[in-house]
């Protein structure tokens, strides 16, 4: 099978707390209540009060191309708390870029740790990838322990420029790849 396949296979899965699927048009109250609120989303784009705006976002970024976009939704209020990512996927080397964002009141409680480590472990031994990166503002240490508490070593600090304030950043990136996953990361978030 390809690595698109793959990806296709695993569109939804579901760890102990959470369900990761598509995005439908239905999540956009849910998205647009996330990314209406600026303390959500520090690091990732800036807020929309615009409701529409929100709604095309989500449509554009996580609905057009559905493959490795996952809706986070919270199994005990089954709303969408956030969302998960495989970005820049390289089907000739294996690799992609993982990405990520969650609801501030869902922040401290293992939510996105649990369902990064859960994507690690399909991405290297069912989608059939080598190596996944993350990257972060030098400031968003939430997401950092994150990378880390998912096996993620540190392995660059740079500056960039911010694709969206087209500022100069300071940034971080973690990688990982397959031959130094440790099985026990994925065993210990079951």
């Amino acid at each position: 099978m390809t690595l698109w396949t793959q990806l296709a296979r695993f569109a939804r899965f579901e760890t102990d707390r959470l369900y990761l699927r598509p995005f439908s048009y239905e999540d956009g109250d849910d998205f647009y209540e996330i990314v209406s609120n600026p303390a959500n989303l520090p690091f990732i784009f800036p807020s929309m009060v615009d409701r529409e705006l929100a709604l095309a976002t989500m449509v554009e970024k996580f609905m057009r191309s559905p493959l490795g976009n996952w809706a986070v939704l919270d199994k005990g209020s089954g709303q969408v708390v956030g969302a998960l990512c495989l970005e820049k996927i390289d089907d000739r080397l294996l690799a992609a870029e993982l990405s990520y964002f969650l609801k501030r009141d869902c922040w401290g409680q293992g939510f996105m740790t649990e369902a990064v480590r859960n994507l690690v472990f399909l991405a290297f031994y069912e989608i059939g990838l080598r190596e996944l990166t993350i990257l972060t503002h030098l400031e968003n240490v939430a997401s950092q322990a994150v990378a880390k508490k998912a096996g993620f070593v540190q392995v660059e600090q740079y500056r960039g420029s911010d694709r969206y304030s087209h500022k100069v950043r300071n940034y971080l990136r973690f990688s990982l790849k397959k031959a130094d996953f440790k099985l026990e990361m994925y065993e210990e978030s079951q």
